[in-house]
């Protein structure tokens, strides 16, 4: 890492910039060596080995920064011990791989420098326009070809072979070249991206790591010193150690001073983390990769035409969301953002509510732990009805849990309220009535309000709001109904077995928090050494039916893990309440820690989605099922365009909705065909395909009926099949057919039989 090195690299700089910027077209010339012309794509990426080869190369680049991250990680849990590595190599090798492989490729060049990758340019069979690397206005909406990011990891090795023994750093440094085009070459065999990418990747790694190594240990004036660096890193680990310490005996000391009269300071903590919370996964819907899958993609569809009900659901949500895109746009981040509000809101609620039956301390910990549960730290990050569900089901329990203390005209309408919307939002706010019998079983307060005409008048209210949305479902052939019908039986029909409802349990682990559950059901289970409060039984009560209702159709048919979301805010209150009573606050630390830890990571992974793979699972693409969306449609649209069809048409729930939603620019409508007599979907009813939609049409589906095709249209022509990678092992693909001259054959396809 001396001079001449320096010199060398931005000669290089100059020539490849040179090269490149006057000859674009080198950069297709060197790809369409790895490419196919007859079966339209880069073989390369199919084989096996190479797949293999890639991952390896990663994995080889991040076990060479593994020593130093583990240091750095130790040092801040352990301020007082020495580094396990020296100071200036620990942050040497970290800075340098996070400057690399993370923030200067994936967060600032490649999010927002539109070069298609050469799979995605139309000289290889991609919907859009080749770019050259210097220009960043192509049509690459996000991680995007220029510069490659594996290749600069695999180039950044150059840091540890600057800290090699000087009689192997020359062996080091080209190894570390070979490396890096190595793998570099290998991404172009994959059409990951242009040699212009590759070498551009090769000299920002050196040239990061030469100025990082001078800074570090060769311009002595700077001061650094491994002992100067572990000095200070001990006196701030320390220093954030007693600040820690004195937060934490601060918010203990105000959890456990009585209320005397206005807002308890738990409060203002509470508002305090949520709000931080709230914002932080904001600003990381932001940085997400992830497609809409193809749920969020249909409820955005239904948003575009506001009703009083859907095919499958009731309309709160697609409300929800055209609010929502009415402010901030169609974007993924905005369609998702009203989910870390609702759910500030929700945590909130249940504060008071535990507020009102245990007091500030179960309170808080109640509300930051309902907030960190897995279940909502996972669908903060999507859109979906189980989001304004828990508030309404939240807002009704706290107005429940008033009328039980006073009846109160005012909260008999609150109640109203948020049984209408919870049962707008999802049909499963019914299981809060079934809680409010439960509860007269158990406690006389509750058998006095069933016979009160305020807890009358509150339904009324509540089916009031539900009127229209009954309405709508009677005049449109109780399609509705029909669907819930069949999710309750299955595709398969009742199939007795009760390991599933063992499952389904056992998933709520998952759902509500490890810790949580265990609590709640030991509560349960130890009914003599956990002696139970009134509070106590009203809450089971409330978590009671939608357990038990879930588990039993479980036996029969299946059930998914959030089936009995609601029961999270009644489960939550009183194990936390449970916890406090005994004073397991190591148990409430850990049940905080892993929401964090959750919190952290799942972000993480969302901004790399289309990165991350193990390859020790049966399906390494963990985000697989989301992903692949995008690049689809872009397809599919880029065909239709091509080939000058009037509409596009597909046949599958899934296909459909994210076609209509990343083809929303496109002008081209989207038309669903039906496979079944009667209507399988709402683009079923709102888009269907009739006899007389004018052609020609782009036809694209997953399950081609090939020997029906002719039946419906005299011309039919199959265009090359459209793939979109879902991930580094995996891809989502549609086979097409442009068809012609419609033969007025209004008949369904058959069913897909694949």
């Amino acid at each position: 890492m001396n001079r001449n090195g320096l010199f060398i690299a931005l000669g290089i700089a100059a020539v490849v910039g040179l090269l490149f910027g006057i000859f674009p077209g080198l950069d297709l010339r060197l790809a369409s060596l790895f490419y196919d012309p007859v079966a339209k794509d880069f073989p390369a990426s199919a084989i096996p080995l190479l797949k293999f080869a890639r991952d390896a190369a990663m994995w080889i680049a991040w076990a060479f920064a593994a020593p130093s991250i583990i240091a750095l990680i130790a040092k801040l849990i352990w301020p007082r011990r020495p580094l396990l590595v020296g100071g200036r190599k620990m942050i040497f090798i970290v800075f340098t791989i996070t400057m690399t492989a993370g923030i200067l490729t994936n967060a600032i060049f490649k999010s927002h420098w539109g070069r298609p990758r050469p799979v995605a340019t139309a000289e290889f069979g991609g919907p859009w326009a080749f770019k050259p690397y210097w220009d960043p206005s192509g049509a690459c909406p996000r991680n995007c070809s220029f510069f490659s990011g594996e290749a600069g990891t695999a180039f950044w090795t150059y840091a540890p072979a600057a800290l090699a023994p000087p009689a192997w750093r020359a062996i080091a440094y080209g190894a570390a070249t070979l490396f890096g085009l190595g793998t570099g070459v290998l991404r172009m065999s994959f059409g990951g991206h242009y040699a212009s990418d590759v070498l551009i990747a090769g000299i920002v790694a050196f040239l990061v790591v030469w100025f990082s190594y001078a800074a570090l240990f060769r311009w002595r004036t700077l001061g650094w010193t491994d002992e100067g660096i572990d000095r200070w890193m001990r006196r701030r680990g320390i220093a954030a150690r007693l600040w820690w310490k004195r937060l934490h005996d601060r918010v203990s000391g105000d959890l456990a001073r009585p209320d005397h009269g206005g807002v308890p300071r738990s409060f203002w903590w509470l508002l305090a983390a949520l709000a931080g919370l709230t914002a932080f996964r904001i600003v990381a819907l932001k940085f997400s990769v992830v497609d809409l899958f193809f749920d969020e993609s249909q409820y955005w569809a239904w948003a575009q035409a506001p009703a009083f009900g859907y095919f499958s659901k009731p309309p709160l949500l697609a409300w929800l969301i055209a609010a929502t895109t009415d402010v901030c746009g169609n974007g993924e981040a905005c369609i998702r953002s009203a989910s870390p509000v609702f759910y500030l809101a929700t945590s909130l609620v249940t504060y008071v509510i535990a507020l009102r039956l245990y007091g500030a301390r179960t309170a808080f910990w109640a509300g930051i732990c309902i907030a960190l549960a897995p279940g909502l730290v996972f669908s903060a990050r999507i859109i979906s009805t189980d989001v304004p569900l828990l508030l309404c089901w939240a807002v009704a329990l706290l107005a429940y849990v008033r009328l039980l203390d006073r009846p109160d005209w005012r909260w008999s309408a609150v109640l109203g309220l948020a049984l209408g919307f919870g049962l707008l939002a999802k049909y499963a706010m019914a299981y809060f009535l079934l809680g409010t019998l439960a509860a007269a079983f158990v406690d006389p307060r509750a058998r006095a309000l069933l016979r009160h005409r305020l807890w009358w008048i509150a339904v009324a209210i509540g089916l009031l709001l539900l009127l229209p949305n009954l309405i709508w479902v009677a005049t449109h052939d109780f399609v509705t109904l029909q669907h819930v019908e069949a999710n309750i039986d299955g595709a398969a029909g009742i199939d007795f077995r009760p390991i599933k409802a063992v499952n389904f349990l056992a998933s709520q682990f998952a759902v509500f928090g490890p810790i949580v559950f265990a609590a709640f059901v030991l509560t349960l289970l130890r009914r003599r050494a956990i002696p139970l409060q009134p509070a106590d039984r009203i809450m089971i009560v409330f978590a009671l039916p939608p357990l038990v209702l879930v588990a039993g159709n479980a036996i029969i048919n299946h059930a998914n893990a959030n089936w009995a979301a609601p029961s999270a805010i009644s489960v939550t209150i009183v194990a936390i309440a449970i916890l406090v009573r005994r004073h397991e606050s190591r148990w409430l630390r850990a049940t905080v820690a892993i929401g964090l830890a959750l919190q952290i990571l799942l972000p993480i992974t969302d901004g790399l989605a289309n990165k991350i793979s193990l390859p020790f699972i049966a399906k390494p693409d963990i985000y697989a099922r989301t992903m692949g969306w995008r690049g689809l449609a872009a397809g599919v649209v880029a065909a239709a365009k091509a080939n000058g069809v009037a509409a596009i048409v597909a046949d599958k729930r899934d296909v459909l909705a994210s076609l209509i939603y990343y083809s929303r620019d496109s002008g081209i409508p989207v038309l669903s065909w039906s496979r079944s007599d009667v209507p399988a979907d709402q683009f079923d009813l709102d888009r269907p395909l009739i006899p007389a939609t004018p052609g020609p049409l782009l036809y694209v589906s997953s399950c081609p009926p090939l020997e029906s095709l002719a039946q419906h249209y005299r011309v039919v022509e199959r265009l090359p099949e459209i793939r979109s990678a879902t991930g580094r092992h995996s891809e989502r693909g549609v086979a097409v057919f442009k068809l012609s001259e419609s033969l007025g054959n209004a008949a369904p396809l058959p069913p897909c039989s694949g």
